[in-house]
């Protein structure tokens, strides 16, 4: 988006925009409302007019959204999980995952300890539902003494295949989003199957 790269150089008004890239300051507003709904830029100052006009109302980016649009991190993430068992053990990267998985959970607003009114399978529909938006397609299996969560468009693949543990992060995902015992029993064959045992 090249007014998205022009006000990352510096906060811009309508009128500069309009000017630099000789587009009607309708045009320029219309993406400018876009940017400002999707989060990524915002209204700054209003710089006083150099005359007797009304003063203009800048435009900047929001800070944070620098990587916006990044496709950086999936191999990012993927490196990182190669290399970690040159420097943590299984336990460790067991560990650390799932720690990674619980916090997961409480910044998605979840929390199943607190949410005692609500039942098991709805603290496992809410959690599911955080993970479909994510790229899954689980489902909810219920059984007589656990509830199985089923999946097979795991949206973590390629992290999976580099590194198993990353199985652990997502059980312990839905234990803290439900309170309960979860563990993984994923089928890593040719092709990926995610299970997530809940224990009732």
């Amino acid at each position: 988006d090249k007014i998205l790269k022009t006000l990352r150089e510096s906060p811009k008004t309508i009128s500069e925009l309009a000017n630099g890239f000789g587009l009607a300051r309708t045009a320029i507003t219309t993406q400018l409302d876009r940017l400002v709904s999707e989060g990524l830029i915002e209204k700054g100052i209003m710089r006083p007019s150099n005359g007797a006009g009304k003063p203009a109302q800048e435009y900047k980016t929001v800070s944070g959204t620098e990587d916006a649009g990044s496709s950086a991190y999936l191999p990012f993430v993927k490196t990182l999980l190669e290399h970690l068992p040159d420097h943590l053990d299984q336990k460790e990267r067991k560990n650390l995952l799932e720690v990674v998985g619980k916090d997961m959970a409480e910044k998605s607003g979840l929390n199943g300890s607190e949410e005692n009114k609500k039942s098991l399978e709805e603290k496992i529909i809410n959690a599911i539902e955080i993970v479909n938006d994510l790229g899954a397609t689980a489902e909810l299996i219920d059984g007589e003494k656990e509830i199985i969560v089923r999946n097979i468009t795991c949206p973590l693949a390629s992290a999976v295949r580099s590194e198993p543990c990353v199985c652990d992060a997502v059980a312990a995902f839905f234990q803290q989003a439900t309170g309960s015992k979860t563990h993984a029993a994923c089928e890593r064959g040719e092709n990926l199957v995610c299970r997530y045992i809940i224990k009732k």
